[in-house]
């Protein structure tokens, strides 16, 4: 008798593991992204893992003039636009300016090599919503996301430890 209670119990775990993770599947498939990087192979990539996370990667491109002519033909909108600071022609900075001025419902993460402070803060006096760094894991860049669009805020470790220390410089 303890053999099926115990039975039954994995197999009820089973079925709200595997309904879970639909849930959290189905999240993701109602996001739309705009994916702004000027490394062709690294926004390709994570372009296919975010598609593959049940993400929606409605455009891709290498900087942010591109982007903007994109976005004045897309329908529907891009819900989140990930975009890298240092590109060619049209900046993260300016681009991030453009997009809170054009399309303020869309939702801005901005991301780069490394979690420097003036390029943090610059990126949020510009506009955006967040920040992270181009080294995390696929999965930190899927919660990122979901963060920004449903919490309107994300910042992950190293950015958030940055932004303290400078504070505390400044304090």
């Amino acid at each position: 008798m303890a053999l099926n209670t115990n039975a039954n119990d994995l197999v009820h775990f089973l079925f709200y593991y595997h309904e879970k993770k639909l849930r959290s599947m189905n999240q993701h498939e109602s996001i739309k992204i705009a994916l702004i990087d000027g490394q062709a192979g690294f926004r390709r990539r994570i372009g296919h893992l975010l598609e593959k996370a049940g993400f929606h990667v409605l455009i891709q491109a290498e900087n942010g003039f591109i982007a903007l002519e994109l976005l004045q033909t897309a329908h529907p909108l891009p819900d989140v636009c990930i975009t890298e600071v240092a590109m060619p022609e049209k900046d993260g900075y300016e681009t991030i300016k453009r997009l809170r001025q054009q399309y303020p419902a869309i939702k801005i993460l901005g991301y780069g090599i490394d979690a420097d402070a003036l390029v943090i803060m610059k990126m949020l006096q510009c506009g955006a919503h967040g920040f992270t760094t181009k080294s995390i894991y696929i999965q930190e860049l899927q919660e990122a996301i979901s963060r920004i669009y449903y919490d309107g805020v994300y910042f992950n470790t190293a950015s958030g430890k940055t932004l303290l220390e400078q504070l505390r410089k400044n304090y």
